[in-house]
């Protein structure tokens, strides 16, 4: 029998809100350290530059929260009339309306206003059609059409199979296989595919394959795996994970904690990215047992909840920090980690302010016109009424 979720899952919205505000971490940093904020070259403290880099994590944090929710939406909808079909209806207008708007911002604009040059045709068809994560030479200029495009693209790919991956992977036990075997291939291919590039740029090569959905499905896959202990079965770890014993929760919580703290002092092999992977898995686990107060809380499920708008606007919103800052000569006055600390809390309200109006009147109108299209497709393919029958009654 399988277990009943739970009316609220306050804790998801709670861990979108983690990954963004992860996110705006590792790009504050990025700010400060490569592209002179300060106007000058600053270095931050060891510690402080190394854990705000891997606050980049937070894209993966996204990708296990979202393949263990399209699991969840997936199950529910079971059964629906061409529930494929509505599925790529509603992920498309999920996603579309703010990306394009982005796109028009970060891109069309400096064209219009400044007379920068479009990105080459290929990059930009490739990222406007969610597939510059298939091509290296589309990635190279991405973030030229979209800032942050690379894992929007991702997400989108996965997207595309989570059909087959929804009805191949119906346990515990496939989706645990079938991370174990995808977890190792990836490993012990990443330095033949790395050593060998076939493409003149090794480093684009590199980034490349470290991006792209062969990658990065074993996140993924962490996520089914924490919604198939969740809500696909009832042996012990469901058991555990519902009513279990909270003092062995909140070891495996702190023990996934830990190992966010630790792996970024250890090294920095790309392939520790699954790692990543599996501690947000455990950690996701833990808080639907036991939602701590001091992280699922109003403000964070609310930045969680626009979080999508948030990744989004939170590039704008961190140049417009930087002009505030250069303003008032904070480069000239703070320390690289103050100047640090100051960015992240002016980019991070901003970004609160704009990303909550955007969701409003970009996401949500956005989704509402999905449904209707889900619906008027839905009025056409129903048969049409007998007129004998109806003059009859």
């Amino acid at each position: 029998m399988q277990a009943r979720p739970r009316v609220q899952l306050d804790f998801i919205d709670a861990l979108r809100g983690v990954a963004i505000i992860g996110v705006l971490l590792s790009h504050a940093q990025r700010n400060v350290e490569m592209y002179q904020a300060m106007g000058h070259q600053a270095s931050m403290s060891g510690w402080l530059s190394r854990y705000a880099a891997q606050g980049a994590r937070g894209v993966q944090l996204f990708f296990v929260v979202s393949a263990l929710t399209l699991f969840l939406s997936a199950g529910k909808r079971g059964g629906e009339p061409h529930e494929w079909l509505n599925f790529y209806i509603r992920r498309f207008f999920r996603i579309a309306p703010m990306f394009y708007i982005a796109f028009g911002v970060y891109c069309l604009a400096p064209v219009v206003m400044k007379g920068q040059a479009l990105p080459p045709p290929g990059t930009l068809l490739g990222t406007l059609g969610f597939i510059n994560g298939w091509n290296p030479a589309w990635l190279l200029g991405a973030n030229d059409v979209v800032p942050g495009g690379w894992s929007i693209g991702v997400e989108m790919s996965f997207y595309i199979v989570f059909p087959l991956v929804f009805l191949a992977l119906r346990d515990f036990p496939k989706a645990f296989a079938a991370l174990c075997v995808i977890l190792l291939i990836d490993v012990l291919t990443w330095p033949a595919l790395v050593a060998h590039p076939p493409i003149a740029d090794g480093d684009l090569w590199e980034r490349f394959v470290f991006v792209w959905l062969p990658n990065q499905l074993p996140i993924f896959l962490c996520g089914i795996c924490a919604y198939f202990i969740l809500f696909g079965q009832t042996g012990a770890l469901t058991r555990f994970f519902h009513e279990g014993d909270r003092r062995a929760n909140a070891a495996l919580f702190a023990l996934g904690v830990l190992t966010l703290l630790v792996v970024p002092q250890l090294t920095d092999d790309p392939r520790a990215l699954f790692l990543y992977g599996l501690a947000f898995g455990l950690i996701t686990l833990c808080l639907y047992r036991q939602p701590y107060r001091w992280l699922v809380t109003v403000p964070m499920r609310h930045i969680g909840k626009i979080s999508f708008s948030g990744y989004l606007v939170h590039f704008f919103m961190l140049q417009v920090a930087r002009k505030l800052l250069a303003r008032v000569h904070a480069g000239d006055h703070l320390s690289p980690d103050m100047y640090f600390g100051a960015t992240v809390v002016v980019a991070l309200a901003g970004t609160v302010v704009l990303a909550t109006i955007t969701y409003h009147l970009v996401e949500v109108p956005g989704q509402a016109l999905g449904k209707r299209l889900i619906q008027r497709l839905a009025a056409r393919r129903a048969p049409a009424p007998d007129r004998t029958t109806i003059q009859r009654t």
